[in-house]
């Protein structure tokens, strides 16, 4: 069914809509649940199943403490499906959240052609982040992002580090210098680590403005600013 990805397209955006941006699963719950919809108008057959981070490989070759159920299933236009993410074992670290990758994969009806032209499909996959969360972490999620130290290493760039046990998402950043401001490059920053970010045409030095927008736990969007060390 993977392989169906490579098709081409009948629509132009998917139908399946999953309800949230990413999923929290805390050590205290046996499972987590996540909803979708089905906002079209035909049936559709959908896979759903998590990775590591390695979002090309065959999801029956990844060897995760978790399963997720049911694997496949059909949804009815204009209805909705329940699957359940249920923790496998005890591998994981206990000191430090861990990253998936949760994956919904669609795949719409064989179109019939019609007055001798082909049809084109496309098999429409949408991937969001799982955050395993341990017992007992240190401070809270809002203060991971809100604690961000930026310094700046070297010309176009700048590094922000994550003291915390939480994964940082940021959805955009801005360095202000001299009165302008330049876009960061930004990516999630994994828990006590740094991440270094590209900044085009930005070659300022220190103690200039960061204004950074952090992705919570509920999708929404958390505003901060500091200056730079």
């Amino acid at each position: 069914m993977l392989a169906t990805m490579s098709l081409f397209a009948l629509n132009a955006s998917a139908d399946i809509v999953i309800s949230g941006t990413r999923v929290i699963y805390p050590e205290s719950a046996q499972d987590v649940t996540v909803s979708m919809d089905n906002r079209g108008t035909k049936p559709l057959l959908v896979q759903t199943w998590l990775d590591d981070g390695r979002d090309s490989t065959n999801p029956q070759e990844l060897k995760l403490p978790f399963i997720v159920t049911p694997p496949v299933s059909r949804v009815e236009p204009k209805k909705g499906q329940t699957v359940r993410i249920t923790r496998l074992g005890d591998t994981l670290p206990k000191d430090k959240e861990s990253l998936f990758w949760f994956n919904v994969l669609e795949v719409p009806p064989k179109a019939k052609e019609s007055d001798g032209q082909s049809m084109l499909q496309l098999a429409f996959r949408t991937r969001i982040k799982l955050f395993f969360r341990p017992k007992g972490l240190k401070g809270e999620p809002g203060d991971a992002a809100k604690n961000l130290k930026w310094t700046q290493n070297a010309p176009g760039a700048l590094t922000a580090r994550n003291d915390s046990p939480y994964f940082v998402s940021l959805s955009s950043a801005t360095v202000n210098a001299g009165g302008k401001n330049y876009d960061i490059e930004t990516h999630y920053i994994a828990p006590f680590s740094n991440q270094t970010m590209s900044v085009k045409n930005y070659t300022a030095a220190k103690n200039n403005k960061i204004t950074w927008n952090a992705i919570n736990d509920f999708g929404g969007i958390d505003k901060y600013e500091s200056v730079q060390n």
